[in-house]
């Protein structure tokens, strides 16, 4: 009997020294080695999520670009042939918006409109446009720019207004700031206006070329 105990004993002590220190160091092993792995797994595969959303932005960003640029290219090509069509038309547009200054078709019409109101025309100048601050924001012109005419008429006030209709119906466009009058009147009736004008020209010299 007691060998029969011995034996026992011994096989015990042999279990618990298997499920000792060197069972939990097993363990605790496979624990941080796992632990290792998710982290592994984790940092590899956040970047490759990034990148992946980072690629797919910039296609989405380039399709957006070549989406506008084919527009831009259609609009350019519509444009082109619209200019193509009317081309002897705009000939003469560069006469209404005429480069240095030369204002001949302005002068040729404002002649035309005077005799055919009863006016006489006393005196007309041109000169460089003094924008306020306020019409500094406002106008915005990309290739035009403005410029300042005063003119001096004489004539009955029975026919300022189709006057300033016929002014402001001229092909460039003249825009009629003020009007300043004489309270004199001569013997026919007649009275002196003076008036302040915008009108637009081409800085650019070679823009029609």
């Amino acid at each position: 009997m007691r060998n029969i105990d011995e034996a026992e004993r011994k096989v015990e002590f042999v279990g618990i020294a298997k499920k000792g220190p060197s069972k939990k160091a097993e363990m605790i092993f496979t624990g941080l080695t796992f632990i290792v792995a998710v982290l592994l797994i984790v940092f590899a595969i956040v970047p490759t999520v990034r990148t992946v959303t980072d690629i797919n932005k910039e296609i989405k960003e380039k399709e957006r670009i070549t989406q506008a640029l084919e527009s831009k290219i259609k609009a350019l090509n519509e444009l082109d042939n619209q200019f193509n069509t009317n081309k002897e038309t705009f000939k003469d547009i560069s006469l209404i918006f005429p480069s240095s200054q030369n204002f001949s078709l302005f002068l040729a019409n404002i002649d035309a409109i005077v005799t055919r109101n009863n006016f006489v025309l006393s005196s007309i100048g041109f000169s460089e446009y003094k924008e306020t601050r306020e019409e500094e924001s406002k106008l915005k012109l990309t290739a035009l720019s403005p410029y300042s005419v005063r003119l001096s008429v004489k004539g009955s006030k029975m026919n300022l207004i189709s006057f300033l209709r016929d002014l402001e119906s001229l092909p460039m466009y003249p825009v009629v700031e003020s009007i300043n009058y004489s309270s004199d009147v001569d013997a026919q009736g007649n009275t002196d206006f003076s008036l302040n004008l915008r009108v637009y020209h081409v800085e650019n010299v070679n823009f029609y070329d």
